[in-house]
């Protein structure tokens, strides 16, 4: 903001001098309307100077903002599929061990797409329209999955598979059975 106050003033200096100088130079004789009229045009002279100044500013801001945020973009698209290498055989380890629990649950192809889709976050409204099928037979194939295995709800679905990913926490003395342990003793 000071610097758009300072280039203002400054035009404003520069074209009223101007104007001065140009009544000054003039032929025509010395009037207060006409300096008058010479001031005015030189302050919107310097109005559209500013207001350029200021835009040019502007757009340079954000230009740099926007290579800033490429940059920050590109950054943890690398990261992201770094990590996704490095952890490629670990998740193809997962989704194995998933499935083969799924098969040892005896569920069916739907049955097992459906439990894959609530493992991701999906609703049932959602997992019917991906599977182009009715919301009512989603609901019955979750209950079916959670009579198959045992389990009460989605929660257990997930905790079931993701409790032992974490490793114990030395320092909290914090392992998943305690966490879950946790969760259950605030219920």
């Amino acid at each position: 903001m000071k610097r758009l106050i300072w280039i203002a003033a400054l035009a404003v200096a520069l074209f009223s001098t101007l104007a001065v100088v140009e009544t000054l130079k003039s032929d025509e004789p010395f009037s207060a309307t006409g300096l008058a009229l010479d001031l005015f045009e030189a302050g919107v002279l310097a109005l559209a100077v500013v207001a350029t100044a200021f835009a040019s500013l502007e757009i340079r801001d954000m230009r740099r903002e926007r290579i800033d945020l490429l940059n920050d973009l590109a950054r943890a698209r690398v990261e992201g599929e770094r990590w996704r290498t490095t952890a490629r055989v670990h998740l193809d380890g997962l989704s194995r061990a998933i499935l083969e629990q799924f098969r040892a649950w005896r569920l069916s192809e739907g049955e097992a797409d459906v439990a894959v889709l609530m493992l991701k976050g999906l609703s049932h409204k959602e997992i019917a329209r991906l599977r182009e099928a009715g919301e009512a037979t989603v609901r019955q194939q979750a209950a079916s999955v959670y009579r198959k295995s045992g389990l009460a709800s989605r929660a257990e679905l997930a905790a079931f598979f993701l409790e032992d990913l974490f490793a114990p926490d030395s320092e909290r003395g914090a392992t998943p059975a305690r966490a879950m342990r946790l969760v259950d003793s605030r219920d």
